[in-house]
């Protein structure tokens, strides 16, 4: 069953009184998106990030940087030389002549959430090997397990309220629990805030109270999560004091001197489209469905690297060429696969079939009514 070099017929009821066309750029992993298949729109936006260029988590004084290094971003391991007016744990950025601050740090530390790329290449510290990749940042904790005598249970209003250790003097903020194992994760208020066996625990203003039995427990951190984004991905830089604060860039692959980096400010939000398989839907709008009435294989000046398409709303008709048109009858419920109508199984309805010429092959059409 195919739609390849079918023929966009007729269109017609405009509940909404309007068309809605419009052309998008196909998606860069899609080859041949033809006219008569059904696709889908993707915005390939990703959530916005303080910094586009990191490159460093390691150093200690600041490195000596030329011009040419503008926009390189670094996470500050310690306040040696000109970094003497940072403190631990901030982003700064290289302008090309001074540094600025980006992230202010808290606790000694990036602060929780921040998102970065690492659009440079040679990362090191934490970014080596990250090269071209979305990071967030997720904060130091401990997990501190406590024993069965003397445990009082957390109440989830506990979380997020301060924990002090009676006897190391240990403080932070309670991450999580697990009641059942008598295990608490805490977020420590300073690094050295490990907390020590036997310290009385409890939670300032809550309920939970328990006496430590593993502690001294190093700080997990560092903890820089990172994913690969995809071909068309594009990602607003929000960073106040980056040079790159308000521009948007895009991901086209990965090279050494960073395919992110884009030297105009771009538009926000890339549309893409890409063929309508079984479950593809991010969600069960109907909005979501396009029909194309022109396709990426047509090279002419016009059409050059865009898709035009039609949004099927409810109510609109449309006549379309079918292999299969002897088996998809009137009366048939068909949905999507790989652009391609068949009869509805599982899926996502796209429409009801309103009439068929009941012929087989290159000859077989179908009109199509969509929800």
């Amino acid at each position: 069953m195919s739609n390849l070099n079918s023929i966009f017929d007729t269109l017609r009821g405009w509940p909404d009184g309007s068309a809605l066309e419009a052309s998008f750029k196909p998606d860069p992993n899609v080859t041949a998106l033809v006219e008569g298949m059904v696709v889908k729109t993707e915005g390939r936006q990703l959530a916005a990030a303080s910094v586009l260029k990191i490159v460093d988590d390691s150093l200690v004084t600041a490195p000596t940087l030329l011009a040419a290094a503008a926009g390189n971003a670094y996470v500050v391991a310690g306040v040696g030389g000109v970094w003497s007016v940072f403190d631990i744990g901030d982003i700064v950025e290289w302008d090309g002549t001074d540094w600025n601050l980006v992230v202010a740090a808290v606790e000694a530390e990036v602060a929780t959430g921040t998102r970065a790329v690492v659009a440079a290449a040679s990362a090191a510290g934490s970014f080596a090997g990250l090269e071209e990749k979305v990071l967030q940042y997720a904060k130091h904790t401990v997990q501190l397990v406590c024993t069965a005598g003397g445990y009082t249970d957390c109440v989830p209003t506990d979380i997020g309220k301060p924990v002090v250790g009676t006897g190391s003097g240990d403080t932070g903020h309670l991450v999580s629990y697990v009641n059942a194992t008598y295990t608490w994760v805490v977020d420590p208020d300073t690094p050295a805030d490990v907390f020590q066996d036997a310290d009385a625990l409890a939670v300032t203003g809550g309920d939970g109270v328990g006496i430590v039995d593993t502690g001294g427990v190093t700080p997990q951190g560092g903890a820089w999560a990172a994913a690969t984004p995809v071909n068309g991905n594009r990602i607003l830089i929000n960073g106040a004091g980056s040079i790159y604060v308000g521009k948007y860039y895009d991901y086209v692959g990965t090279h050494a001197t960073g395919a992110w980096f884009l030297a105009a400010k771009q538009s926000p939000a890339p549309v893409i489209v890409s063929k309508l398989t079984n479950g593809a839907l991010a969600s069960a709008n109907k909005d979501d469905a396009w029909l194309v009435i022109q396709g990426n294989d047509q090279w002419d000046a016009q059409m050059a690297g865009v898709v035009t398409c039609l949004k099927l709303n409810s109510g609109c008709a449309f006549k379309i060429a079918h292999t299969a048109a002897n088996t998809l009858v009137a009366g048939t419920i068909v949905e999507a696969a790989a652009g391609v109508l068949q009869a509805y199984t599982s899926k996502w309805p796209v429409g009801l079939v309103v009439y068929s010429n009941g012929t087989a092959g290159a000859d077989g059409y179908i009109v199509v009514a969509s929800y």
